[in-house]
């Protein structure tokens, strides 16, 4: 955390701003096209970061958890042994995720970025 202050900031703190860039709307059902992200990377640290296409697609197999009418308020936990009783439905989800974007990225912010 503590970097001296020749070395304070990281490389990418000069290129990003504090803040990731997600959208829900993101999610669509089967057999739509998505398109290849764009971002910055920086393929050779020697040089400024540059903005091109995600050249490291990796696409994760995940499951989804639908919440019926009977929801809980945000940040309450539902019980596990209640859980039949909150969801309505679930959905196998692929998600993407841009490694080297990310990489680029996930140096200020951790795993907010992830």
């Amino acid at each position: 955390m503590f970097r001296g202050k020749e070395n304070a900031l990281n490389p990418n703190w000069l290129h990003l701003p504090v803040g990731y860039h997600g959208r829900a709307s993101s999610v669509v059902i089967s057999g739509t096209d998505i398109r290849r992200p764009n971002g910055q990377t920086c393929p050779d640290e020697t040089k400024p970061p540059v903005f091109s296409n995600c050249k490291l697609l990796d696409i994760e197999l995940e499951m989804a958890f639908f919440i019926g009418s009977q929801g809980n308020k945000q940040g309450e936990p539902i019980p596990m042994d209640q859980a039949d009783d909150y969801i309505f439905g679930l959905v196998i989800m692929n998600d993407w995720s841009a490694r080297d974007i990310q990489k680029w990225e996930y140096v200020p912010l951790g795993p907010f970025n992830a």
